[in-house]
């Protein structure tokens, strides 16, 4: 029987932000099923105007040959015009689209033209409440809704009370475990990056993965690693880092090393952006940086899921999170 054909809204599979790489998840983990085409959305996208057939790329980094996966990169999350002519071409079998909703209201207020013809699903998340009743309208543009948190799944039942239950799923993120895995401590390339990071000869190494943004607390982060460090002994303090792997400065956030200088001068914190010939890091990269860790932690005071630490225990790297959205999901 011939596979059926998703149109997915989303960032480029191929960047490096949260959204594209659990889109780049999904894809490959039902290519199998489905045959998928993207609208892959960046800022300033490099291949804006163009259409990229990853048949090659699937079969060289993925071993896939009977997948079909082609993309249209766009500047933006694109335009009504856009997906007609998109649709018109590849004549999809359903729209699934992913992230915040008021990147969408162009798709919104044409909701009634697509689904005479083919579903629309949407791959949502809130990360906190009270119930966004302002989001009623966007979620009823779409005939289903897959909720990334448990959170998620309780306000879409609440808001749409009237919807079958098909129409409302729990669906969560997800990591692969051929991307992300527990490596021995003998591990070559394990023992290559700590010696890079100047972290070899500690035994105790706290990791912040997050963007350096103002919900993230990038500052009571590090003022946390303080109060860590202050009741340790001198000799247990040599063993402990900060291993911070962000943007040490962001317009977003904050002056990082100025608030590690000010708070704790004397305790090692190393930015590995700064780190010669370190950034950025490819997937093994990461899987690697997460095995030198020996805790994770996410303070965030609002987060939709937080990708970082369910990678992080993915690799058995135990995680310190804050209650909101799905990292909830993430503790049990």
């Amino acid at each position: 029987m011939k596979k059926k054909k998703i149109l997915l809204l989303s960032d480029d599979c191929r960047m490096h932000s949260g959204i594209a790489t659990q889109s780049l998840e999904f894809i490959l983990g039902t290519i199998h099923h489905f045959d998928w085409v993207q609208v892959g959305a960046a800022i300033n996208h490099p291949d804006n105007g163009k259409v990229i057939d990853m048949k090659e790329a699937l079969e060289k980094e993925h071993k896939i040959t009977d997948g079909s996966l082609k993309i249209y990169p766009s500047s933006g999350y694109g335009n009504e015009h856009m997906l007609r002519e998109i649709m018109a071409i590849e004549k999809p079998d359903a729209i699934l689209h992913f992230t915040d909703p008021r990147f969408w209201v162009w798709l919104y207020q044409m909701e009634h033209e697509i689904r005479q013809n083919i579903p629309i699903m949407y791959y949502n998340i809130w990360d906190d409440i009270p119930d966004p009743l302002y989001n009623e309208n966007y979620y009823r543009s779409s005939d289903m809704l897959m909720a990334i948190s448990k959170q998620t799944y309780g306000i879409n039942k609440r808001i749409l009370s009237d919807y079958e239950d098909w129409q409302i799923k729990y669906v969560p993120h997800g990591v692969s475990s051929k991307r992300f895995t527990k490596l021995p401590p003998a591990d070559l390339k394990l023992l290559e990056m700590k010696k890079q990071l100047g972290v070899d000869k500690k035994n105790f190494n706290i990791l912040y993965i997050n963007r350096n943004i103002r919900r993230k607390q990038p500052g009571d982060f590090i003022l946390a690693y303080k109060y860590f460090m202050d009741k340790l002994t001198e000799e247990e303090r040599k063993d402990c880092s900060l291993l911070f792997h962000a943007s040490p400065v962001d317009d977003n956030g904050t002056d990082v090393p100025a608030v590690a200088r000010t708070l704790c001068p004397d305790y090692p914190v190393i930015f590995t952006h700064g780190v010669q010939g370190f950034a950025p890091l490819n997937g093994e990269g990461m899987n690697i940086l997460n095995n030198i860790a020996d805790v994770y932690m996410n303070i965030a005071s609002n987060e939709g899921f937080g990708l970082g630490s369910l990678e992080a225990l993915t690799c058995g790297t135990p995680i310190i999170v804050n209650v909101t959205g799905g990292l909830q999901d993430q503790c049990g």
